[in-house]
């Protein structure tokens, strides 16, 4: 009788490990999957584009590193069309298809009706290029690596002013987006008026309409300002930039970080040289990570590097980095992206806050010669604002 229990708790010893074994190795092959979502068509693409690739060239090299506790990363891809009832289904697919976090989206708009899907389930969105202040200081799971606007909006304001030399400015803002349009230039126009300046018009349209933008620009021909400052998207930047100057070639355009990319330099052209530019990226800097990841992105893309897929590579590499800790599991992903700190990525090392915040430099550029090159480079110690 002993003989056969000894037998038969072997037996269970063996057949428990066996188990143990098998789903330790079916677990291993598991993939961890992870959402992305912007707008990837129509006229305002080429953000989220960027992104996309930037998110994409991270994943590489995160499974070609061996993954996450030995498992792949498979990321699904959705296309919010820029549409913010469009980021709110996707988001609720790419949660039903088993994304335990989503990187995602281009803009505020679509972000905060994705938040009301992925808040109450508990899951992470972590924005790359998000920065309205709106959603900052709040506790939920909602992460950035991307500053908010205010402190750097509120600097644009004081060059312009200072270093310009420019007391009359008009404003126009894309209102499709105006979590981030609106807010951008409230912030801007605060502060501008605080210093002195005037603010002669303020000028809204929806992108959506694809409007002819001479007849909306006809108010500066009455109001005369010196500078022109244009919160909306590459695209419509560059259209902006053209019209604003047929009108009056003496004018100084200046826009925020929403249209640095390409696209706003290519479709530009001579209107956009010399315009300066609110700038949350250094896409001159010239450390090795830096320039490693441009070579490989344009090898494996075809084109140059913008803002957007720089902060979209990062921000898988610190999910990646706090997954590590979770051993891919979403089971205690929050508190573990709450303990980064001191985070290397290409070109800063970033810590986020309790809030899941997060603080960085931000530049002003000029556009010479068809590039972007740095005028000046800020962090929260000199911003010149409050």
């Amino acid at each position: 009788m002993k003989k056969s229990l000894k037998i038969y708790f072997i037996a269970i010893v063996l057949l428990t490990s066996l188990l143990l074994i098998f789903l330790w190795a079916h677990n291993k092959k598991v993939p961890i999957i992870i959402g992305f979502s912007a707008q990837l068509t129509g006229s305002q693409a080429e953000l989220g584009v960027q992104e996309r690739n930037g998110v994409q060239l991270a994943v590489e090299k995160i499974n070609e590193s061996g993954g996450i506790s030995g498992r792949n990363i498979s990321l699904i891809v959705n296309d919010d069309r820029g549409i913010p009832r469009i980021a709110e289904i996707g988001d609720k697919e790419l949660i039903e298809k088993g994304a335990i976090a989503i990187i995602g989206h281009a803009t505020t708009a679509q972000t905060l009706e994705g938040l009301k899907v992925t808040n109450p389930a508990n899951i992470i969105m972590i924005g790359a290029t998000v920065s309205t202040p709106e959603l900052s200081g709040i506790d939920d799971y909602f992460f950035r690596v991307h500053p908010s606007f205010k402190n750097s909006a509120q600097t644009f304001a004081n060059h312009i002013y200072e270093s310009n030399g420019i007391t009359n400015m008009a404003i126009i803002y894309d209102k499709d987006n105006s979590s981030y349009s609106k807010t951008y230039s409230k912030v801007f126009s605060d502060k501008f008026k605080e210093l002195g300046g005037n603010i002669t018009e303020e000028i809204t349209f929806s992108s959506a309409t694809q409007p002819d933008f001479s007849p909306i620009l006809s108010k500066l021909q009455d109001s005369k300002p010196d500078g022109l400052l244009i919160v909306a998207s590459d695209v419509d930047t560059a259209l902006i930039s053209q019209r604003a100057k047929i009108i009056d070639k003496k004018i100084k355009l200046f826009t925020s970080a929403w249209a640095q990319t390409e696209t706003l330099i290519s479709k530009g052209g001579q209107a956009v040289e010399g315009m300066e530019i609110e700038q949350a990226y250094n896409l001159t800097n010239q450390s090795e990570s830096f320039i490693d990841f441009k070579s490989k992105y344009k090898a494996r893309f075809g084109n140059e590097a913008s803002f957007g897929s720089a902060y979209s590579y990062e921000a898988m590499l610190t999910l990646a980095e706090a997954l590590k800790k979770t051993k891919g599991s979403k089971d205690g992903l929050k508190q573990s992206l709450l303990e980064i700190n001191d985070f290397n990525v290409l070109i800063d090392k970033i810590s986020l806050d309790k809030f899941g915040d997060v603080e960085r430099p931000y530049y002003i550029s000029t556009i010479d010669e068809g590039k972007f090159k740095m005028i000046n480079k800020f962090t929260s110690a000199n911003t010149g604002g409050d």
